[in-house]
């Protein structure tokens, strides 16, 4: 049975990544084998992955490489350091993607939402680029590399961190901002 994982800011081949985020490697090529190793061991030949952008910030050829020893059929959600040119290596390649996996509906995207689509009916956002520097907002997670030590995870390993939506709840807190009076 193939299973769906996510994951986003890999920032394979980028050295200051380490320094960045505290990354425990001693080189880019360090960082790059130990980020393969943790996505193959988890993820298998006929399994889905979502990469949330931020894949590497090297060129098309290098994400190429990169790309033949992960397994998995990959999907790229493009995030800041995307280049244009690495898109067609991917299944897919979207700004955004909604979807339902196992029941649940998920709006993805590189960056942090404060509102997303289907937020008030239960959506779930997952997202990246900030490796892991904001806490998430109810109803949705950060699936970075830093946050989850490397390695891609499904959506019942995020489920249980994720700290509920409540629509009631948020409406009647929900306050409005007005700089000038009508």
């Amino acid at each position: 049975m193939s299973r769906i994982f996510f994951t986003a800011d890999s920032h394979f081949g980028h050295d200051r990544i380490i320094e960045y985020c505290n990354r425990p490697f001693a080189s880019a090529a360090q960082m790059d084998a130990g980020l393969i190793q943790r996505w193959n061991a988890r993820v298998g030949v006929q399994d889905t992955v979502y990469h949330l952008g931020d894949f590497t910030l090297k060129k098309p050829t290098y994400a190429q490489n990169i790309l033949r020893q992960l397994h998995g059929t990959k999907h790229l959600i493009i995030g800041n350091h995307d280049h244009a040119a690495d898109h067609t290596l991917w299944a897919s390649a979207a700004l955004a993607a909604d979807l339902t996996v196992n029941g649940r509906r998920l709006y993805l995207c590189h960056y942090p939402l404060r509102e997303w689509p289907g937020m008030w009916r239960g959506a779930l956002h997952l997202y990246g680029h900030v490796h892991g520097s904001y806490l998430p907002l109810p109803g949705s997670m950060d699936v970075g590399a830093d946050v989850w030590g490397g390695w891609p995870v499904t959506l019942e390993e995020i489920l249980p961190t994720i700290t509920p939506y409540d629509a009631d709840q948020a409406r009647q807190q929900q306050t409005r901002l007005q700089l000038q009076p009508w």
